[in-house]
C-alpha cells in the first residue's frame, strides 16, 4: 500500500514539473502566476522533499488508524486469558478477527505484550510469553505474517495493568 501511495504521489510530482517546465511565452495575456527562477535541480530536489513529506505523513495517517481499528476493537471486548494460563478466553476470536482485518487493511507492524503475576519471577516471565505468543499465533492463523508481529512478556506489571489482558502497539515504521 505504502509503494502505491508513494507512485502515485512520485507521478504527480513529476507531472507537475514536466508541467512547470513548459510555457508558451508568445501569448500576450498576462502571466496567470509569478515565478522565479531556479535552477532545475533545485526543483526536483523540492520535488523530491514534497513527495517524501507526502508519503510519511500518509505512512503516518495509516499507522494511526491501524492503531486506532485496533484500540477500538480491544476497548469493545479485550483479548484475555483464562486467569493463571496461556489461553485465550472465549470472546477474544472476535478481537482477534478485528485485529486481524485491521492488519490486513495495511502493512503496519505491531507488538503484542502480555502479563503475569506470581511470586517466581521465572514462571511470570514464562506465562506472560506464551500469552503474547497465544495472541501473535491466533493472528498469524487469521493470515497476518509473523514478520510484522513482534511480542513482549512482561512479568509482575505495576499496580494497575490487567495482568489478564494484551495490549497491542503499532509500531513506527
Amino acid at each position: 500500500m505504502r509503494k502505491t501511495i508513494v507512485t502515485g504521489i512520485a507521478v504527480a510530482a513529476i507531472a507537475l514539473l514536466g508541467a512547470a517546465g513548459c510555457s508558451d511565452d508568445s501569448s500576450n495575456e498576462a502571466p496567470i502566476a509569478t515565478t522565479t527562477t531556479s535552477s532545475a535541480s533545485d526543483r526536483v530536489e523540492g520535488a523530491i522533499s514534497s513527495v517524501q513529506a507526502t508519503a510519511s505523513s500518509a505512512v503516518n495517517t495509516a499507522r494511526e488508524a491501524t492503531q486506532n481499528a485496533i484500540n477500538s476493537a480491544i476497548a469493545a471486548v479485550p483479548i484475555g486469558f483464562e486467569s493463571g494460563t496461556a489461553e485465550l478466553n472465549a470472546i477474544s476470536d472476535v478481537t482477534v478477527q478485528a485485529v486481524a482485518a485491521a492488519m490486513k487493511a495495511g502493512d503496519s507492524k505491531i507488538e503484542i505484550e502480555a502479563y503475569a503475576t506470581n511470586s517466581d519471577e521465572a514462571a511470570a516471565e514464562l506465562l506472560a510469553d506464551q500469552r503474547a505468543q497465544a495472541v501473535a499465533n491466533a493472528l498469524e492463523a487469521q493470515g497476518v505474517d509473523k514478520s510484522r508481529i513482534s511480542v513482549e512478556g512482561t512479568a509482575n506489571p505495576p499496580e494497575g495493568v490487567n495482568v489478564d489482558q494484551v495490549e497491542i502497539t503499532v509500531e513506527d515504521s
